[in-house]
């Protein structure tokens, strides 16, 4: 268990630093992979407005090394995300609703706060902790293993809490 520095909030994570920058080095590659002919180019006004804001946004954001982002053109989309490594996504059809810059600093700032925290390191520990309490359900309360079956499809139904929201 360790608390969270941010927030204050009592964490479980057992998996490493590098493992979590793993895990967004293959989500990097598959997002590229996935979005690769609509991520847009640089000189697009959507980009452009990503850039302005992330200019002003970053150096209070807790970020700390190289940050590269990228807009991807999808109206339908109304999303943006961060990914370990500072790689940050932001779907075009989320603008029209933030308005103006300050709506997308908005939502930067919350997605950003995810990877500030380590939310991503978090949720990979997350498979091992409900391992380690299913055994001990299974081994002191329930050798019928339906209580494990409903603990694991509650757990694995909920896979993104509330609580880790900033």
């Amino acid at each position: 268990m360790e608390r969270v520095p941010q927030t204050g909030r009592w964490r479980f994570v057992c998996v490493s630093e590098e493992y979590e920058a793993d895990l967004g080095r293959t989500s990097y590659k598959d997002v590229m992979r996935d979005y690769h002919d609509r991520i847009l180019r640089p000189d697009d006004p959507r980009h452009k407005m990503v850039g302005r804001v992330l200019e002003k946004l970053l150096p209070n954001s807790g970020l700390t090394g190289d940050v590269e982002y990228h807009v991807i053109d999808a109206d339908d989309e109304l999303n943006a995300f961060v990914i370990p490594g500072n790689k940050i996504f932001v779907y075009s059809g989320i603008l029209p609703i933030c308005n103006n810059d300050d709506g997308l600093a908005a939502i930067l700032g919350h997605e950003i706060a995810h990877n500030v925290v380590h939310h991503a390191q978090e949720n990979a520990s997350l498979p091992y902790l409900i391992t380690l309490i299913v055994g001990l359900v299974t081994f002191f309360v329930d050798s019928s293993d339906q209580l494990t079956r409903i603990v694991l499809n509650y757990a694995l139904e909920l896979p993104n809490s509330r609580a880790q929201e900033v």
